[in-house]
């Protein structure tokens, strides 16, 4: 079964009562116990009360007696006297013969002598009455010294009692305030220390953390939300796995396309030196057949003009060789000028930008920035790609596309601005929304400005556009300066 924080809650308060209930218990019994010696208490009182009533009557007769041995003799008035006395001395000693028996021969004693001070008075029945009043005083002082023993006892017993009462009811109360708030303490700071590590966990989730899962310690909602948590990054994980093939995916075959467009250009490109070469071959061939031989022009133009085609065919396959090289995945500082003309010398080749005019206002002295050169290439690309698609339907007047750089408060700013037709301000907001385009289907899935900001913002760099309907749109790249910058001497 698991122990959730609310079975917890009530499995908590059913311990709290469980232990009130004991200790009600045990205070309780000691309750009784001094109920019960209370009781013996009040018994012993009221025998020692019925005792004291015995013992006065007792010593009036004696005092009686006394007198009337002092007078010279024992008279009638006087034996009835003695024999009312000792008549009260008679029902208080059947009271002390139900807690001492030993009494019961003298009760017996005292109902002959009055009944013999009834009938008869004579000299020795006042001895006799002296006798046993003398006998009667010791046996009562004896029983009167065993119920003092006895009170004594119980009160020693009944102090023992109340101080254990006491000492188990302070007891309970410590032991219960320190096992109960030790209790609590540890709950709560141990979920307090899970709680907190979940915050953690989730903000290093949010901030990129892919790690190894959390460990899940507890089998209550919190361990469901330590769960939670685990499969919320698991989740993230596919879903940026997904998102990344999905984007390689859209990088590739874009890269193809344009690779295609790019193979048939340069195919073009080169095809021109190579059919100059051929011709050249040729016209010299043909002189030599004819016997014009080392007189002819072919001839003797012939190996400058081959030379310059063929570095011509050079110049084209080293561009293609940089351009496609493997890019660094680190940052390092470059040369955002340098970077522009290369990638532009490349693009240039593309179908989409043969009747585009691209037109260069680059800063000479423009100082390096830390960034990834590969990332500046790719936004750049798309930045122009974009520009072109932008230009392509557009009759009015002359495409064109404007880059330029310069130096900013703390940063470089490269701005790409085309003269097409421009965006309203509700696209305007949206145009950096992943999977937002407004391109026709098939030709972009809305990922290239997104791509472009992500790219950038991984070296500190930001991206705007500006762009009003009718005037075309500026994108605007700005890379901010590092203390340990340099000064490029970067001329256009």
């Amino acid at each position: 079964m698991r122990l959730t924080l609310r079975r917890r809650g009530v499995f908590a308060l059913v311990s709290v009562a469980a232990y009130i209930v004991v200790a009600g218990l045990a205070l309780d019994s000691e309750r009784q116990n001094l109920r019960s010696l209370s009781l013996e208490l009040e018994e012993l009182h009221s025998k020692d009360v019925a005792l004291g009533r015995t013992m006065h009557a007792l010593h009036h007769s004696l005092i009686r007696a006394k007198e009337l041995a002092a007078s010279g003799g024992l008279r009638s008035s006087g034996a009835d006297d003695i024999a009312l006395d000792l008549e009260l001395v008679h029902s208080g000693l059947i009271e002390v013969r139900a807690y001492s028996p030993a009494a019961a021969p003298d009760v017996a004693r005292v109902e002959a002598l009055v009944e013999r001070l009834r009938r008869q008075s004579s000299p020795e029945l006042l001895a006799a009455v002296d006798q046993l009043e003398d006998d009667l005083d010791k046996r009562l002082t004896v029983v009167e010294n065993e119920l003092h023993a006895a009170r004594s006892a119980i009160w020693e017993r009944y102090h023992r009692s109340y101080d254990r009462m006491t000492l188990i009811g302070v007891m309970v109360n410590l032991v219960g305030v320190i096992v109960l708030g030790a209790l609590v303490t540890v709950f709560f700071s141990r979920l307090t220390w899970d709680i907190n590590k979940l915050k953690e966990r989730a903000t290093a989730i949010v901030t990129g953390y892919r790690g190894p899962a959390l460990r899940v310690t507890r089998g209550d909602e919190v361990g469901d939300l330590m769960a939670a948590v685990n499969h919320m990054q698991t989740e993230l994980r596919e879903h940026e796995q997904k998102l990344e093939i999905a984007r390689e995916q859209h990088y590739h075959r874009e890269k193809m396309a344009a690779m295609g467009s790019l193979a048939s250009a340069v195919a073009h490109e080169i095809n021109n030196p190579i059919a100059a070469i051929a011709g050249i071959a040729q016209a010299m061939t043909t002189a030599q057949k004819t016997g014009r031989g080392a007189d002819s022009k072919a001839v003797m133009d012939g190996p400058g003009m081959i030379l310059e085609q063929a570095q011509r065919i050079s110049v084209i396959s080293r561009q293609i060789a940089e351009f496609t090289r493997p890019p660094a995945d680190k940052p390092a500082m470059i040369d955002v000028n340098a970077v522009i003309r290369s990638t532009c010398k490349f693009v240039q080749y593309d179908r989409r930008l043969r009747n585009v005019e691209l037109d260069f206002a680059l800063y000479k002295e423009l100082s390096a920035v830390v960034a990834i050169a590969d990332h500046v290439t790719q936004v750049l690309m798309n930045l122009l790609i974009n520009a072109a698609d932008a230009l392509a339907d557009l009759t009015d007047r002359k495409p064109a596309i404007r880059i330029s750089t310069y130096r900013g408060n703390n940063e470089v700013v490269m701005t790409v601005t085309d003269n097409g037709h421009g965006m309203d301000s509700e696209t305007l907001a949206r145009a950096f929304d992943e999977a937002f385009t407004t391109k026709p289907a098939g030709n972009g899935r809305g990922l290239g400005l997104f791509l472009c900001r992500s790219l950038l913002e991984r070296s500190g760099g930001r991206i705007e556009l500006q762009s009003k309907v009718g005037d075309g749109t500026t994108a605007i790249v700005r890379f901010p300066l590092r203390p340990a910058t340099i000064t490029t001497d970067a001329r256009c």
